[in-house]
């Protein structure tokens, strides 16, 4: 039974396997594992297994576990998750704009709608860090801003990097889907390029 994340205007967001969790989750279990008087080596091996396991079930069912309560409680400390709709994302990307002209990505609008709801949980600073570039999201930048008063994505948005690349040549080499055949044009302008090198 293969599951889908359900994609949103923060495609990063909408990863179901992410490896960093993977991560995370084995070092709960390691820590968990050792906690329980495990040797350093076989609590290595146990969090793989149990990492390995919740994956498996994962893929099959749709869902981990059984993760023990311990680890569970552990993350909970540690980690607070949240959920963002794409209406709250638009919705915090125009008014952040509108409070400080400043132009949220939606990963960015997501994290930064999360730390709001964590900040009125618990009376704690919070720090939302940027995590893309908005002109990687044209169009969900687009929808949030179009009708902010003087807002102009290629002026305020665009880095002129990118406003430059619209102005060079556009070069294609279409190619059949064979990787012999891309491989080939790549050792052709490899060749190219150190003869030119060569001479030059």
């Amino acid at each position: 039974m293969g599951i889908r994340p359900k994609e949103t205007y923060s495609p990063a967001m909408d990863i179901l396997v992410s490896s960093n969790f993977e991560r995370v989750m084995w070092f709960s279990a390691k820590e968990f594992a050792i906690a329980d008087g495990t040797d350093e080596r076989s609590s290595k091996k146990q969090a793989s297994q149990d990492v390995l396991a919740w994956y498996q079930a994962l893929k099959s069912s749709g869902g981990f576990g059984p993760v023990h309560k311990d680890i569970l409680e552990n993350g909970r400390r540690t980690f607070e998750s949240d959920r963002v709709s794409d209406s709250e994302t638009i919705e915090i990307i125009k008014s952040c704009y509108q409070r400080t002209k400043y132009v949220l990505d939606p990963h960015t609008a997501v994290g930064t709608t999360a730390a709001q709801r964590s900040m009125a949980r618990a009376s704690t600073h919070h720090i939302s860090l940027s995590t893309a570039h908005p002109a990687k999201f044209s169009e969900v930048v687009t929808l949030a801003l179009e009708n902010e008063a003087g807002f102009n994505f290629e002026e305020q948005v665009l880095p002129d990097e990118l406003k430059a690349l619209s102005r060079k040549e556009t070069r294609v080499t279409e190619v059949d889907n064979s990787w012999k055949e891309v491989r080939e044009i790549i050792k052709g302008l490899a060749e190219e390029d150190l003869k030119a090198e060569a001479s030059g």
